[in-house]
Formats: C-alpha cells, structure tokens, sequence
C-alpha cells in the first residue's frame, strides 16, 4: 500500500431552503430593496460614519444612529475575479473591492462592473457609482458599482437603474 495520498471526490449537490433575519441591520436591506439608498451608521458619541452599518460604534461602544449615504465613493483596495460560484458565472470576469463612500470614514467590499474590465478601471483611487438591480429582494446582490463615466451607459440598460 502507498502512503502518497489519493484524493477521492464525489460530486453532488445539496439545495438548503431557509429563511433568517437581518436583525438590528434590516433597514440597511428595506432600504436598498424598497427606496434604492444605501445607509450606514453614524456614532451618537464620536461622530464616526460606518458602512457596513453597525449598531454599536466599534471604537466607542455607543450606540449609532441611521445616515443616508451618497452612492459614489472610491476604490480602496482591488481585484478581479476569475473564478466564482453558479450565481455569479455568468459575470466572469468581474472586479471586487472595498470601497469608501463619499461621507463614510470606513470601506465596505462589494463588486465592481465595467463595459471594458482591465486593472485600470478597478484600482485604487477610481471613482465609482452605485448601479442598482430593478428587481431587487433587500440583498448585497441588489447593487453593484461601476466607473464613474460609465454609470449613465449601465442604467440605460433594461434591467439596471440608477438610486434614489
């Protein structure tokens, strides 16, 4: 017997239907699905904006009060994706990135299109604009960012619009 190892696979697929809350963060979600905003937190003591949104301020401890965002920012920090899962094939390739909003002081990773995607249209200091699905469901997947100068393009298309 051969002590090198022999990997043994067995393809399958499993399908899990559930439902959860988003708890204390379900207004961030209502109001990406209902009113195309995207809001984030601002703390009541310090004055720190976070997006993703938090509850409690994570420098102070204090509490946070709900801020509407501007759906522009800039690339922090970049790359793009090759590879992916069954709900996100069809995009390949497609950029990924943390991005600061403009009146946020912290950064949040969501994707990033482009009609001609190369490294220079996802790197770091790119200004970007939100984009945001016309049917949406209160999910991450609801928006998406592309360059600035190429934002009037993609909501002129059927199934894209711009925020609210």
């Amino acid at each position: 017997m051969s002590d090198k190892f022999q990997e043994h696979q067995i393809r399958d697929k499993i399908v899990i239907h559930y439902k959860y809350t988003m708890g204390g963060q379900s207004k961030f979600f209502l109001e990406l699905k209902n009113n195309k905003k995207i809001f984030g937190t601002k703390c009541k003591k310090c004055g720190k904006v976070w997006m993703p949104p938090r509850i409690n301020c994570s420098d102070c401890y204090e509490a946070t009060d709900w801020v509407e965002l501007k759906q522009t920012g800039e690339i922090k920090i970049s790359t793009i994706v090759w590879y992916t899962t069954s709900a996100f094939i069809q995009a390949v390739p497609y950029g990924i990135a943390f991005i600061k909003l403009d009146g946020a002081q912290t950064a949040f990773n969501q994707g990033i299109f482009s009609e001609n995607l190369v490294p220079s249209k996802v790197k770091k200091g790119q200004r970007v604009k939100a984009v945001f699905q016309k049917d949406r469901e209160g999910k991450m997947t609801d928006f998406f960012f592309v360059p600035e100068e190429e934002w009037e393009k993609w909501i002129s298309k059927p199934e894209y619009e711009g925020g609210g």
